[in-house]
C-alpha cells in the first residue's frame, strides 16, 4: 500500500465550457495585446488574464461580485481555465481593481470595441443591420466623485439620479448603450454613459463614435441602423447629414402618427404575416426626408392593450362615478356655474359622458323646517341624477389604435429591403432587450453594483458586455453545431431540442470535478463525474474545451 497518499477535489462543473470559449476567441491575447506595457495587473497577473477570470466568475451564477474572484476560485482548477501558471490567490482584490484601473485609464468604450471587432469580423458574426439600445444600472453606496468634480481625473460617465428603466429613481445610476448585430446577438459595442443621459440625443452620438471607431480599424462595410423611436427626431435623424440607413419606430407624439393609427381596418390593403401580424406599406415626406412608413398591427400586442385600455376604462368609470357623486354635494349660485364646473369635470374623462339635471333649492338661516313666514337666506343650484355612459366614438377610435405601430425607414429599395423584412429587423432589437436581462439577472450580481469609483463602475461594464460577449457566442455556435451535425440536446422538460438555452446547458454539467491524487510525490488529476450526455455537450464546443475536460479527440 503506498505511502503518503492524499486526495483533494476541485469543482468544475461547466466553467470549462466558459473557459473554452474565453480562449477560443483569444480574448486575453488580445486585451494584453491592446494595453502594451501596461498589461499587468500585478507581478503574477496580467490584465487579460484578470478579465478572463472575471468573466468566469460572471457565467458561474455562483451568487458573488463578478469582480471578486479570489474566494470563488479558491476551489476551482485555475490552471486549467486560465493559465499553467496562475494561482487562484494571484486573483486577489489588488490585482482586480488595478486591472479595472488599467481598462478604465484606456477607455472602456474603446477597450471593449477593440476587442469585440476584430472577433466579429473574423467570425463573420455581423450582417448588414446593427441593433442600439440601452438600460440603466442601479448604484447603492457612497461614490467618490458623485455629484461633484472631487476626483483628481475629470469624470467623463458620471453616476447620477435620471430615468430609470428599473424603475428606480431613488438610486443612483448609469447607463449601458449596446449594439449588436447578426443572428448570435453578438455585441460590438458597449459604451457606459452618465446616469441622466437620454437616449434621444446619445443614441446618434454612439453611431457617430462607431463609424468613426470603423474608419479607424480600416473596416469599409458600414452598418444600416435599427433602433428605438429614440432614434426618430428631426434635430437629428431628419437632416442631411444622416449618412446611414436606418429603421426606428415613429413617435405616437407625431400628428400624422396618431392619424394613421386610429384609422379604420378597412382603410388600409393589408398585407398577412405570420404569428398574428400584418402590415401595411405607406410613402412619407415627414420632415422633408422621403421615407418608407410600415404600418404594423400585432394580434398578441392588440389582445394584451386592449385588456389594458378595459381596465382603464372602468377604472375611469368608477373614479367618475365618485367624483360626481361629490360634485352632487357642491352648491352654486346659479345653473351657469353649475354646468361650467360639470363640464370642467368632463374634460378629463375622454371615455365617458354623463347627462344630470338641475335642482334649485332655497336655504335659511336656520337649519331644519322653516318657521311660518321665514324668508330665504339665498337660493343654491345642485347637480342631481347625474348618469354615466360609454363615450362608444372615442373608446372606438383608442381600440383601433391598439396593437398599430409604424416603422420608418430611408431605404426605399424594396428589393434591398422588403416590407417584411423592416418588420424582422426592428423586431430583432430583443436581442438586446435579452442580453440586457441577462446582465441584470439576479445570479449574475450585475443589477446593483457595488464599486468604489465611477471609473472602475465604466471598467466593470465593459467586463460585462465581454460576459455576454461569451455566453452569446457559446450559445449559438452551440445551436450552429447542432444543426451542422443534425443533433439535439434534452431541454428541461426532457424533450430533444435544437436551441437549448446556455443556462441549461450549463446545469447538465453539474458535478464534474478535478480529483487530485498525491502518492509518493507523485501528482496525478483526473476528471470525475463526466457522463455520456456531458462528454457530448462538451465535444460540440470543440477541442479547446474537449483539453480542458481531458477528453482526447473522438
Amino acid at each position: 500500500m503506498a505511502k503518503n497518499t492524499g486526495v483533494s477535489t476541485q469543482n468544475l462543473n461547466h466553467l470549462g465550457l466558459v473557459a473554452g470559449t474565453i480562449k477560443e476567441l483569444g480574448i486575453a491575447g488580445r486585451i494584453d495585446e491592446i494595453l502594451g506595457d501596461k498589461a499587468q495587473a500585478s507581478k503574477h497577473v496580467s490584465v487579460g488574464e484578470c478579465v478572463s477570470a472575471m468573466i468566469i466568475n460572471g457565467l458561474g451564477f455562483a451568487n458573488r461580485a463578478m469582480y471578486l474572484v479570489a474566494s470563488f476560485f479558491q476551489n476551482k482548477p485555475v490552471e486549467r481555465l486560465i493559465n499553467s501558471n496562475v494561482r487562484a490567490e494571484f486573483l486577489n482584490d489588488d490585482a482586480m481593481g488595478n486591472a479595472l484601473d488599467k481598462i478604465a485609464d484606456f477607455d472602456p468604450t474603446s477597450f471593449f470595441a477593440n476587442i469585440a471587432f476584430p472577433i466579429g469580423i473574423k467570425r463573420k458574426y455581423r450582417k448588414r443591420f446593427a441593433r442600439l439600445d440601452s438600460t440603466s444600472f442601479s448604484l447603492e453606496g457612497v461614490y467618490k466623485g458623485f455629484g461633484d468634480s472631487t476626483e483628481n481625473a475629470p469624470q467623463v460617465v458620471e453616476i447620477k439620479y435620471g430615468h430609470s428603466k428599473q424603475h428606480r429613481p431613488d438610486l443612483k445610476q448609469v447607463v449601458l448603450s449596446m449594439m449588436n448585430s447578426g443572428a448570435s446577438g453578438f455585441p460590438y459595442w458597449a459604451e457606459p454613459l452618465s446616469g441622466n443621459a437620454s437616449d434621444k440625443k446619445t443614441f446618434h452620438e454612439t453611431i457617430r463614435k462607431v463609424q468613426a471607431f470603423q474608419k479607424q480599424i480600416g473596416d469599409n462595410d458600414p452598418f444600416a441602423w435599427a433602433a428605438d423611436s429614440a432614434l426618430y427626431s428631426k434635430d437629428h435623424l431628419l437632416n442631411e447629414s444622416t449618412k446611414f440607413i436606418w429603421i426606428s419606430r415613429a413617435p405616437e407624439t407625431i400628428k400624422k402618427v396618431k392619424e394613421i393609427v386610429t384609422r379604420p381596418d378597412d382603410s388600409f390593403q393589408w398585407e398577412e404575416l405570420e404569428n398574428g401580424y400584418k402590415i401595411t406599406a405607406l410613402e412619407s415626406n415627414y420632415g422633408g426626408i422621403p421615407q418608407r412608413w410600415l404600418l404594423v398591427f400585432s394580434q398578441q400586442a392588440y389582445d394584451r392593450e386592449v385588456q389594458t385600455l378595459n381596465r382603464r376604462i372602468e377604472e375611469s368609470r368608477q373614479t367618475l362615478k365618485t367624483t360626481l357623486w361629490h360634485l352632487s354635494k357642491d352648491e352654486f349660485a346659479c345653473e351657469a356655474d353649475a354646468r361650467k364646473r360639470f363640464n370642467e369635470v368632463m374634460k378629463k374623462y375622454s371615455f365617458h359622458t354623463a347627462t344630470f339635471s338641475i335642482k334649485t333649492a332655497e336655504k335659511y338661516e336656520k337649519r331644519g323646517r322653516p318657521t311660518p313666514g321665514a324668508k330665504p337666506q339665498k337660493t343654491i343650484v345642485q347637480i342631481v341624477e347625474p348618469e354615466i355612459t360609454e363615450n362608444a366614438e372615442a373608446i372606438f377610435k383608442a381600440r383601433l389604435s391598439k396593437g398599430r405601430f409604424i416603422l420608418a425607414t430611408n431605404d426605399l429599395d424594396t428589393k434591398r429591403l422588403s416590407n417584411s423584412d423592416i418588420l424582422r429587423e426592428y423586431k430583432d432589437l430583443q436581442k438586446v432587450e435579452r442580453g440586457f436581462r441577462f446582465l441584470k439577472d439576479p445570479w449574475f450580481l450585475l443589477d446593483e453594483v457595488f464599486l468604489k469609483t465611477p471609473k472602475r463602475v465604466t471598467a466593470l461594464m465593459a467586463v460585462m458586455a465581454l460576459c455576454l460577449m461569451v455566453y452569446a457566442v457559446a450559445e449559438y455556435e452551440l445551436r450552429e453545431s447542432l444543426r451542422k451535425s443534425n443533433n439535439t440536446l434534452p431541454n428541461q422538460l426532457k424533450k430533444e431540442v435544437g436551441n437549448p438555452t446556455l443556462r441549461w446547458i450549463f446545469s447538465l454539467l453539474d458535478g464534474i470535478t478535478v480529483v487530485t491524487i498525491n502518492s509518493d510525490g507523485i501528482s496525478e488529476k483526473i476528471v470525475a463525474n463526466l457522463t455520456s450526455l456531458s462528454e457530448k455537450i462538451i465535444r460540440l464546443f470543440g477541442q479547446t474545451t474537449e483539453q480542458i475536460y481531458d477528453l482526447s479527440p473522438a
